[in-house]
């Protein structure tokens, strides 16, 4: 029986020539590669994970590593931005085993996966879709590619591209076992949430559901596509009683797109939960429809220590093309809610969507600053490929299809009527104003008593933060023109 060896790459996450704080801030499990470890040993076949992300190594390391697991074929599975990393990897492994089988997965890799296979020669086949079933089967069979396995793409011994056709999606999402994070090097104390975003550790993320039915024009559905399939609520309660009995896990991440999606559910957990007298706090993110005064009163006494909801923009106008039932007022609403019931509230916004002025830039920082919010993350606007907006997005400005840089951390993307130094400015500037209020600062002061090891890790990599710092600022003087308020 052979052994496959899946390798998370580093990937580029932050500006060069900098400390990449991303990575000192927040270090989350390959949660896609951890579930197919723990499917295929379920299975009876044997396989590691090799993690660059949270241990980067030098890729003659790499290799050695890879050669020295004994691997009889390889998966990469990389975002946009990690693909140029695991491409490397894909050719050097080549250049050291020429006949080692490399299959690349992911929402990159099944976005455009006729393109990489007809540009990329190191890369052998690519999984298309939801990856459990299709590894599985190509598990089976001795890791042979075959136009029978449904979600295979591959090239022939003539070069040909071949695929098996779209494989359907699983229904029962309970049939899973727990993710393998036994094959994680030092977990859970190399992988740290985000700062300020837990009262205590140890802690971790878990997924609870695939999909979402939303159209948001910025989002790629390749993998999961438009469904929403989940695990029961008993199957959530006996993850997180796991977790805390193998792990000593006091706090998780539930890292979905839109837990809150089905409320019936959502109460079922938390009710187990209290049944329970399970201590672990939560996290969750969702949409502002979902939620109302009755449902966070119960969230919060099972648990429930913030909630992450989308608001993108505090224009609403500039969103209508791009995202369903943007109502400003109801987030307002709901913003309320939630602080009136204890949870923290993390708002969840972007820049340099297309048709973006500095008025609606503006309307953002505004909206951000008045509403309530005890945290706020800005991401910059990222057209990536598997997205409905990728096909038209030079229409609305200047598009650098720099994969690396596709990160949402660079501007890839310069809306019209914008330059590259203007962005970065305003970045800094919603930043600086949301963070640098008194209020804001004694907020956070506080949270030496609600989440101390937070605070011990942000002093200990004061440094490089502070570093960050001094470049936002130069980014905010540069492109800001005097008149700027």
């Amino acid at each position: 029986m052979k052994k496959i060896v899946f390798i998370h790459p580093q990937g580029n996450n932050w500006y060069p020539g900098q400390v990449d704080v991303t990575r000192l801030a927040n270090v989350m499990p390959p949660h896609g590669l951890i579930t197919l470890s723990s499917w295929l040993t379920k299975h009876g076949f044997e396989n590691d994970i090799v993690d660059c992300y949270a241990h980067p190594m030098v890729m003659a390391a790499l290799v050695a590593r890879v050669l020295e697991l004994k691997a009889d074929a390889v998966g990469i599975s990389t975002t946009t931005s990690s693909f140029p990393s695991g491409y490397r990897i894909a050719e050097a492994l080549k250049a050291a085993s020429p006949g080692l089988p490399i299959i690349f997965g992911g929402v990159h890799a099944t976005s455009i996966w006729n393109r990489i296979l007809t540009n990329y020669p190191a890369v052998d086949m690519i999984v298309v879709g939801e990856g459990e079933p299709t590894i599985l089967e190509l598990a089976q069979n001795d890791f042979l590619p075959s136009e029978k396995i449904q979600g295979l793409a591959f090239r022939d011994a003539s070069g040909k591209i071949r695929y098996g056709g779209p494989r359907d999606l699983m229904q029962d999402l309970d049939q899973l076992p727990f993710p393998a994070y036994d094959k994680l090097q030092g977990f859970p104390k190399d992988y740290p949430l985000p700062l300020f975003n837990y009262p205590r550790g140890p802690a971790t993320t878990f997924i609870s559901s695939r999909g979402c039915p939303y159209a948001c024009s910025y989002c790629d559905r390749s993998v999961f596509r438009s469904t929403f399939r989940y695990h029961s609520a008993t199957y959530m309660l006996e993850q997180l009683q796991w977790l805390k009995n193998t792990y000593g896990i006091r706090h998780v991440n539930i890292y979905d797109d839109n837990f809150l999606l089905l409320e019936k559910r959502v109460e079922e957990f938390c009710e187990l939960k209290l049944k329970s007298g399970l201590k672990t706090t939560f996290n969750c993110c969702g949409r502002v429809d979902r939620l109302d005064p009755k449902l966070l009163k119960l969230m919060k006494k099972a648990g429930c220590w913030q909630i992450a909801i989308g608001v993108e923009s505090g224009d609403e106008e500039i969103m209508s093309p791009h995202r369903t039932n943007n109502n400003l007022e109801k987030t307002r609403q709901v913003v309320r809610w939630i602080n009136a019931a204890g949870i923290r509230v993390k708002g969840l916004f972007m820049m340099g969507i297309p048709g973006e002025t500095e008025e609606t830039l503006r309307s953002t920082i505004a909206f951000a600053i008045e509403n309530g919010f005890t945290e706020a993350n800005l991401t910059k606007f990222t057209p990536f490929p598997g997205a409905p907006v990728y096909n038209t997005i030079q229409e609305f400005g200047e598009f650098t299809e720099d994969w690396e840089r596709m990160n949402c951390n660079d501007f890839v993307f310069i809306p019209k009527g914008f330059t590259l130094d203007q962005l970065e400015s305003w970045y800094s500037r919603f930043y600086r104003s949301f963070y640098s209020r008194p209020a804001m600062l004694l907020y956070y002061l506080s949270m030496v008593w609600k989440s101390p090891e937070s605070w011990r890790r942000f002093l200990r990599n004061l440094p490089a933060f502070l570093s960050v710092k001094r470049s936002m600022d130069k980014a905010e003087k540069k492109g800001s023109p005097a008149s700027a308020g």
